[in-house]
């Protein structure tokens, strides 16, 4: 080790690894100055924040139209956000009023809202939300600089090649506006994989680690570091051995996934010729053209809750056509799973009318919502259904818990349908209707529902939850979240079952869909198809093409013997072993 050399375990947002001089981005925290004024001092005050909110909308502009000319809409959503944010009514009325009745300065007034604000997300139970304060954080930092009179950095006039950015958080706009050839990773000590942060640095397929604590007081401005985000370490001010290693290990890991990429659009089937549809799951129609270049054969699940979630209000009829043309022009024909609107009361605006939910996991959310919310839910209908003409759409309710929830939705949608006609708005008379299998009761109706839908989708990361009552994201209980545990596995094979009972087909697009070592399980289970991260369909394809079908279902026979977690983890460990090797990289660097 070198002197100060440190190491630091932490999971990788991004999978990857990344060697470069650390860029610190330093924020403006509990350091601004907070002074009581007098009477005669508001108006300037007020004005002052005011200039500096001005500024901060046009600072924002700017970066948008940079966007505009190179980036994808997910990051000028982004930035529409943080300028509805800076806007907004209650952050500037409520500012004003704590000058004006507290008499404090500006940036105090600032802090003070800005700290409700986040409360409001922090209240909320889904942790998609709770992360959304940290477009709050964006704000505040942006708005607080130029109060302050802290000069706004600019990136581009950094002159190192191979930058590693550093940050308590950082937002789009800083990322954006540095070129990509120079920036090799990020490393942020707050945050989840869920934050802008993970997100866009998975987009651009950037290594990538994300809420680790401390890290502002363990690297400095040009340390040397490496992340290794494929097995969790940072390595700050490696040795030489650790240097060499790792410049060895990066080479190998892009070459491996440059020849990964070359097979990617290869046939999805096994040596002994079944075949097994890869798929994309995406949030925006921007990722279909990279899920292509991936190899995906459509998209299984488009999630639309960020046409949603990013934003002040309700997408428009207009605008969610648009997103939803856009996505199925661009998959020429292939297919293109929209998942209508999952999310619920407590997800959407802080303070609405059904934002106080005590288990919003068992609350009025996803189908459950839009049957009471019939406005919203028909918006969407209409969007999609319009859109419908344009390629292969199949429809996708999400929660769906039993036979006549499914019968209410049908006849809903049949609604919204009959009124296109009676508008003479054309719409594709061949659409097909699926829907998730995530609560254990569907599955034990499965035959029931298989009856009224063309397919269905099994999300595992739900199925898992509320079938073995535990929260992923609960340290005390996260242990428990298996999808190897045989009641799982019994409900995916009843599901698999009663779909080719009635001649429809079943796709896996929880996260381990995308995961290598579960392939042999869910094609010996049955399954017809899987949705995954768009970057992961390489690696599972590599793998479908060395397996045979015959061997997945002798390994699921074996499977079903067993009682125990421990030793069915160990079987499908041992029985995938010599494919997953060809995805092993050099061992990782030792301390």
């Amino acid at each position: 080790m070198t002197k100060n050399n440190v190491h630091i375990k932490h999971e990788g947002a991004s999978k990857g690894i990344a060697i470069g001089k650390a860029h610190v981005l330093t924020a403006i925290g509990a350091g601004f100055p907070k002074y009581w004024i007098t009477d005669r001092e508001i108006t300037s005050e007020i004005m002052r924040l005011k200039s500096a909110i001005q500024k901060s909308k046009q600072q924002l502009a700017k970066v948008k139209e940079k966007l505009c000319r190179f980036e994808g809409k997910e990051q000028i959503q982004i930035i529409d956000t943080h300028s509805m944010l800076i806007q907004d009514e209650m952050l500037v009325t409520h500012a004003i009023q704590n000058i004006t009745s507290r008499k404090i300065n500006a940036e105090w007034a600032l802090e003070k809202v800005i700290s409700r604000l986040k409360m409001a997300f922090i209240d909320m139970h889904d942790q998609y939300f709770q992360q959304r304060k940290h477009d709050l954080d964006y704000i505040y930092q942006r708005i607080m600089k130029n109060l302050v009179g802290s000069p706004e950095l600019s990136l581009h006039e950094i002159k190192e090649n191979n930058l590693i950015l550093v940050a308590n958080d950082f937002s789009p706009a800083d990322i954006v506006s540095l070129p990509r050839e120079r920036v090799k990773g990020f490393i942020t000590a707050v945050g989840g994989n869920a934050s802008h942060s993970a997100i866009i640095a998975r987009s651009l397929e950037i290594p990538a680690m994300v809420g680790v604590e401390g890290i502002l007081k363990q690297v400095q401005e040009n340390d040397l570091v490496v992340i290794d985000a494929l097995r969790g370490l940072i390595i700050i001010k490696p040795s030489k051995e650790e240097l060499e290693r790792y410049k060895k290990q990066q080479t190998a890991f892009e070459k491996a996934n440059k020849e990964l990429l070359k097979d990617a659009r290869l046939p999805a089937v096994t040596k002994d010729g079944k075949r097994m549809e890869l798929v994309a799951n995406i949030e925006l129609a921007e990722e279909v053209i990279p899920a292509i270049q991936h190899g995906a054969e459509g998209v299984g699940l488009f999630r639309t809750e960020y046409l949603y979630a990013n934003r002040m209000d309700y997408p428009s009829e207009e605008e969610q056509f648009e997103c939803y043309k856009a996505a199925l022009e661009q998959m020429e024909g292939r297919p293109v799973t929209i998942r209508t609107l999952d999310l619920g009361g407590d997800k959407l605006f802080a303070g609405g009318e059904y934002a106080d939910h005590v288990n919003p996991a068992l609350g009025l959310r996803a189908v459950r919502f839009c049957l009471v919310e019939k406005d919203i839910f028909r918006t969407q209908l209409r969007a999609m259904l319009r859109a419908s003409i344009y390629g292969n759409l199949r429809m996708l309710l999400p929660m769906i818990s039993g036979l006549d929830e499914l019968l209410q939705v049908k006849s809903v949608i049949e609604g919204v349908r009959n009124d296109l006609k009676k508008e003479k708005v054309k719409v594709s008379e061949k659409i097909e209707l699926g829907i998730m299998i995530e609560i254990p009761s569907a599955v034990i109706v499965a035959d029931a529902l298989a009856k009224e839908v063309d397919f269905f989708s099994i999300g595992t990361n739900d199925l898992i939850q509320y079938a073995l009552a535990v929260d992923r994201t609960n340290e005390h209980v996260s242990y428990l979240f298996n999808p190897l545990n045989p009641a799982i596995i019994s409900l995916i094979k009843q599901t698999a079952e009663a779909a080719k009972k009635a001649g429809i087909d079943v796709t896996i697009c929880g996260e381990v869909a995308g995961d290598p070592l579960y392939l042999l399980l869910f094609l010996g289970l049955g399954i017809d198809a899987l949705s995954m991260n768009p970057v992961s369909i390489p690696r599972v394809k590599k793998m479908l093409r060395e397996v045979t079908l015959k061997e997945a279902k002798e390994l699921v026979s074996k499977v079903n013997s067993f009682d125990s977690i421990a030793k069915i983890e160990g079987l499908i460990k041992n029985e995938t072993a010599k494919y997953l090797k060809i995805f092993e990289h050099p061992k990782s660097a030792k301390p």
